[in-house]
């Protein structure tokens, strides 16, 4: 009987002080969720993040491993040769784009080899004819191997280098570090691109266009951004747009626009915070603008 009052004391106890902190949580949450509304939702892509940084390390527990200063690869056997060329390209990238974005990581980056872009859109559950060389996702860089898509194999180094994924790919996590997940994506690929062309020289061929009316609307962009028909003309729409951004107002207020995104303001507040100009008013002038510097380039 003593043992019995004395278990269920000590139960009791537990039950307590478990339902304690459950409150005091819930207390904390809805404290921070009153002073910060976008605060919980960026908790939760937190913890997305890191989950499925877990089930990829769980996912490729049996690949190679290679350890940098910044990054940790993983790959198969058949990569082995391309390992330490990836992993070089990945710390080669890492210290001007942090300068640029003022950021420095916490922890090592993962960066993940794929065999071939079958093996890459596999991991991600999409269809064969998808033809990404890299991915950037929820705090993982993932790659097809340079065995796969570079055609010279005697230059594969220097053509991996100067045309790889890896730098663009980088930037785009930093972005979505810095805003804790709030950014649309046409700003994350204009800003991956810009760094990419800073850091590589690397840049896809301009689209010309002959009408404003063939403008990507910036809601299409972020919302449909994959499934748009002229996917050339959304990628140079998007660098387009970062360039317009930095000539007119410097890249410490991008920096500042990125910060804002990250402290949960959403994208018209933080537009109108670090520029005076509202979203559609940004629009409006950047289309403007981008029309104005083609008819220039004419005359030229």
């Amino acid at each position: 009987m003593q043992t019995f009052i004395y278990t269920w004391k000590r139960w009791s106890f537990g039950y307590k002080f478990l339902l304690n902190i459950i409150l005091a949580g819930m207390f904390l949450f809805v404290s921070v969720t009153i002073r910060n509304p976008a605060a919980p939702r960026a908790l939760a892509y937190n913890y997305l993040r890191e989950a499925v940084k877990k089930s990829i390390y769980f996912k490729t527990w049996g690949w190679n491993t290679l350890e940098g200063e910044h990054f940790l690869l993983k790959y198969q056997d058949k990569d082995a040769n391309v390992a330490r060329l990836v992993l070089a390209a990945a710390e080669e990238a890492y210290r001007p784009v942090n300068e640029a974005l003022d950021y420095r990581p916490v922890e090592k980056i993962p960066v993940i080899i794929y065999p071939d872009k079958a093996a890459l859109n596999k991991s991600f559950g999409w269809d064969a004819d998808e033809n990404a060389m890299g991915v950037y996702w929820a705090g993982v860089i993932r790659i097809t191997s340079p065995n796969d898509w570079v055609q010279d194999k005697k230059h594969l180094a220097q053509e991996f280098m100067q045309n790889g994924p890896i730098t663009h790919e980088y930037a785009h996590l930093v972005v979505d570090y810095l805003t804790r997940g709030n950014y649309p994506r046409w700003l994350t690929e204009g800003v991956a691109q810009y760094l990419e062309r800073e850091v590589t020289g690397f840049q896809f061929p301009a689209v010309e266009v002959k009408d404003k009316r063939e403008f990507y609307g910036f809601k299409q962009m972020d919302g449909l951004f994959d499934t748009l028909p002229n996917q050339a003309l959304a990628y140079s729409q998007s660098l387009a747009a970062v360039e317009y951004y930095i000539e007119r107002y410097g890249f410490d207020s991008l920096q500042g626009l990125l910060l804002s995104l990250g402290q949960g303001k959403d994208l018209h507040h933080a537009f109108l915070l670090n520029t005076g100009r509202g979203l559609d008013q940004f629009e409006e002038d950047f289309q403007k603008w981008f029309m104005a510097t083609l008819k220039s380039a004419k005359a030229g």
